[in-house]
């Protein structure tokens, strides 16, 4: 078979020992070459518990820096219980025709990826116990979910979809696709929304408790519930949903924002 005809599919194993991962202290490092550099890239990363960060650069390949966040369990002997720090892990990067997908297994202590990819880039981020996930200078599509934990984007073309239960949304834009809805839903957490100035779109705003603050001028259309239906093998599901509507700049693609007890912030990016 030519080479031009392969499709590169690329898997590294790391599994450290405790005593190795702690005495090193720096990350492990993983380079990733890609299937077709320059073309778009997908990263799929879905860690129980971690610190997540992707930074966009000028570059044709993609690096991880991976490390482990200090861990105790206890071991019961005959003399009393002892506490013993863990840094046990493992991680699998595996890449096949640009698209890189982040494990690790159940057992692994919290740990820290640092991702640096092109700046063009399509994100399906999620963590659950613990985590942070960070996003910074990257054009597509993001899909973020941290149940537990903090979400922060940065310097962001495309479209956003981020969801947490207990902290706070923060996502700064440069621009956004016209042609895509976003989404951003937190139960206890505030949401804090950069837009350029010059932005239009229609703001679809589901508020129980807080503040909704706007450094841009709104116009609020009337209210009329949105139904939806959906047919299924064991009956009918009906939901009416209420929302405050709400158009920037004469309007544009739909921004869904939805907060039980927190505030909403939106502001002009950049200024």
């Amino acid at each position: 078979m030519k080479t031009h005809t392969v499709q590169t599919a690329l898997a590294l194993l790391l599994t450290l020992s405790a005593n190795l991962a702690l005495a090193q202290g720096a990350p492990q490092v993983i380079d990733i070459p890609l299937s077709r550099p320059g073309e778009p890239v997908n990263l799929e990363m879905d860690i129980i518990s971690a610190r997540i960060e992707v930074v966009g650069e000028d570059r044709q390949d993609a690096s991880f820096e991976v490390s482990v966040l200090d861990g105790t369990r206890n071991i019961v002997t005959p003399s009393g219980t002892q506490q013993l720090k863990t840094g046990a892990y493992s991680v699998e990067v595996e890449e096949a025709d640009n698209t890189i997908s982040i494990d690790t297994d159940w057992r692994a202590n919290k740990i820290s990826v640092l991702a640096r990819v092109p700046h063009n880039a399509n994100l399906q981020l999620s963590t659950v116990n613990d985590g942070e996930i960070i996003v910074s200078n990257i054009t597509g599509k993001l899909v973020l979910e941290n149940v537990n934990g903090p979400i922060t984007a940065t310097n962001i073309t495309g479209s956003v979809i981020a969801e947490s239960v207990n902290q706070d949304i923060t996502v700064s834009f440069a621009g956004i696709s016209a042609d895509q809805a976003m989404s951003f839903t937190s139960v206890n957490g505030n949401l804090n929304l950069g837009l350029p100035a010059n932005t239009g779109a229609e703001l679809h705003i589901d508020s129980a408790e807080g503040e909704i603050v706007s450094d841009f001028e709104v116009e609020v259309q009337p209210s009329k519930p949105i139904i939806s239906r959906e047919d299924g093998r064991h009956g009918v599901e009906v939901r009416v949903e209420s929302v405050i509507v709400a158009k920037i700049n004469g309007g544009g693609p739909v921004i869904k924002l939805k907060t039980l007890n927190g505030n909403i912030n939106i502001t002009k990016s950049g200024q």
